[in-house]
């Protein structure tokens, strides 16, 4: 067996925080055709257990339809504002909106985000609209929630940050003039000047989605 899939099998069984961060995506690119198998039916065995850290490692390890079909089987079946969904569901929702232009899971992630129950949860919904399919409706969405964020800092910031990193725009850039205009774009779209804040905006959505993964 390779490195890579030894590496695998030790984040299949890691607990606590190593747990937590689940697979290394990287990795799951470097498997062998046997060893793809096995992560692959390893994967849907933590499917089958409802971990959280499973739907975007099967995502990045086998983008097909069949992928596709297994994730929108795990959305749930009722949604809206007033529905509380759990870790595991997110990520559902925030794999599967790589693959497609899903309604119902792009409206799953902006609920969450509006919803404000949990900070982790919130920047686990922003993350998964950061990656969403090019062709998805994910970016008028974050530019709807800076628009009507109601003026909380951190949901704010987690929004334009997703939206920036979307389009291309990245805080750590090792590019000087380019970090400092992503600095700039920063501050006006959470700042209180609307004028400047959808000046931002129309200049950000303007370029061209950054499909992910690289």
């Amino acid at each position: 067996m390779t490195a890579a899939y030894d590496l695998f099998v030790r984040e299949l069984h890691a607990t606590g925080r190593e747990y937590s961060d689940g697979f290394s995506g990287g990795n799951l690119l470097q498997l062998t055709p046997d060893e793809h198998l096995l992560v692959r039916q390893a994967l849907h065995e933590c499917l089958a257990r409802r971990e959280p850290r499973a739907p975007i490692a099967l995502v990045l390890l086998d983008r097909t339809d069949q992928t596709r079909a297994t994730l929108q089987a795990l959305l749930p079946a009722q949604t809206g504002p007033a529905v509380q969904h759990d870790d595991f569901e997110l990520e559902v929702a925030a794999a599967i909106v790589v693959l497609a232009d899903e309604p119902v899971a792009l409206d799953m992630l902006e609920q969450q985000i509006k919803q404000r129950d949990s900070l982790w949860r919130s920047g686990l919904a922003e993350e998964g609209l950061r990656r969403a399919h090019p062709r998805s409706d994910a970016s008028a969405r974050l530019a709807r929630i800076l628009r009507h964020g109601g003026g909380e800092q951190d949901l704010l910031i987690g929004a334009a940050d997703a939206l920036l990193q979307r389009h291309g725009w990245r805080l750590e850039d090792p590019n000087p003039a380019r970090q400092a205009e992503t600095v700039q774009l920063m501050r006006a779209m959470i700042g209180a000047d609307a004028a400047q804040r959808d000046a931002a905006l129309l200049k950000v959505l303007k370029a061209p989605v950054q499909p992910w993964p690289k």
